[in-house]
């Protein structure tokens, strides 16, 4: 079972759109699940989630970015001119997305940064004042593999911050410099741009200034963590990985452990190996990826053993506390009990993650799958869970 996960701005799957494709689901010839990765994580190291495009974003660039410092919220962005629109934003350390889906600047972006160089510039101003700033740049007699200047804000990058701009998406993500490159009195090597500050000193790699975290705090943006949401796996790169079964032949992914019970029915899962196979007089009529339980908590365990479904049901509310966190799933389909501690065999709509853990313990199947093992298994036939 799983917690219905609330407020998702970006990447959720809405119920109403999960029962239509219920009503469409095709049962026959069901082939093994494909594996999708999760379209949100949570991040342990910085206690917050990351969603949707803000999440493919993040992956590309999480070095420069940071780590996230707030969950994604609506709020006023500017837009030039003296506009505001209200945008969804996320915090990062480094910078802050924002999604624009119909900028009105025309930009071909429906994620980029938001603009805080630029406030960083105006918030540094006063201690600015002793740097003699060069109001115009020039790549002097630089080649061009060297050093850049943008027409449009008279600055020029050169050397390594070039490389770092153009490795980094720089346009969308760094912005236009406003400012020639500097020495500061930090003794860093500084650059302004529209969307970052960069940073550079001997023997050090450049980095991006955390002006995020300076103007969230600023902003009074709620940076506050949040607990792992039970549905939610935690960041790790592996779940971007196509599982691949470890051998070939009996036990492998394909053919599966065969029968355990010795039923002319039987459904035989697999802890390890995210996968299950449906079993009829000895031969396989289905198999696919599941997530079974996280396991962060004892009540979160798929429990391994000997067991038959008990009842079913087309659809069935699941709802209790774990760990002191309450959830509430209405309208799981192709419910299949196999214990008397609410574990179930059913259809998952509000994940595609399969051959990841993703469950309170239940085992989640894809629509199609589910759906075929329901009207293929009568109470009473044999479940098997191995490690």
């Amino acid at each position: 079972m799983v917690r219905q996960r609330g407020g998702r701005i970006l990447g959720r799957i809405s119920q109403a759109l999960a029962v239509l494709a219920l009503a469409a689901v095709a049962v026959a010839n069901v082939a093994p699940a494909a594996h999708a990765a999760p379209r949100t994580v949570w991040v342990e190291q910085a206690g917050h989630t990351v969603d949707g495009l803000f999440l493919d974003a993040w992956r590309a660039n999480s070095a420069y970015l940071g780590m996230p410092i707030s969950e994604e919220f609506e709020t006023d962005v500017p837009l030039g001119e003296g506009q505001t629109e209200k945008r969804i934003v996320q915090y990062f350390e480094n910078i802050a997305l924002v999604y624009s889906p119909d900028d009105p600047r025309g930009d071909d972006w429906t994620v980029h940064a938001m603009p805080l160089g630029i406030e960083a510039l105006k918030a540094d101003k006063g201690k600015l004042k002793p740097i003699d700033l060069a109001e115009q740049g020039s790549c002097g007699s630089l080649p061009d593999e060297s050093c850049f200047l943008f027409s449009e804000s008279g600055h020029a990058v050169r050397w390594g911050f070039k490389t770092f701009w153009e490795a980094n998406d720089g346009e969308q993500m760094i912005g236009l410099p406003l400012t020639e490159e500097f020495t500061a009195a930090d003794g860093w090597t500084t650059q302004y741009f529209e969307r970052a500050v960069l940073l550079w000193k001997n023997d050090q790699d450049i980095k991006a200034r955390a002006i995020g975290t300076e103007l969230a705090r600023r902003a009074k943006v709620d940076t506050e963590e949040v607990a792992q949401p039970l549905e939610v796996p935690v960041y790790d790169e592996a779940l971007f990985q196509i599982p691949q079964p470890e051998n070939e032949g009996v036990g492998s992914a394909d053919s599966g452990p065969g029968p355990i019970q010795g039923g002319y029915k039987e459904i035989v899962i697999s802890i390890s190996q995210q996968s299950l196979w449906a079993y009829e007089d000895g031969v396989i009529v289905a198999s696919t990826l599941v997530s079974t339980g996280v396991g962060s908590v004892p009540e979160t365990v798929t429990p391994t053993g000997y067991f038959s479904v008990l009842t079913k049901y087309v659809t069935d509310t699941m709802d209790g506390t774990i760990g002191g966190e309450d959830y509430n799933v209405p309208d799981v389909p192709w419910v299949m009990y196999f214990d008397n501690s609410g574990n179930a065999i059913h259809g998952a709509y509000w994940h595609n993650n399969f051959g990841t853990p993703m469950s309170h313990g239940c085992v989640n199947l894809p629509l199609d799958v589910a759906e075929f093992l329901f009207d293929w298994a009568p109470e009473g036939t044999p479940v098997t869970i191995v490690d």
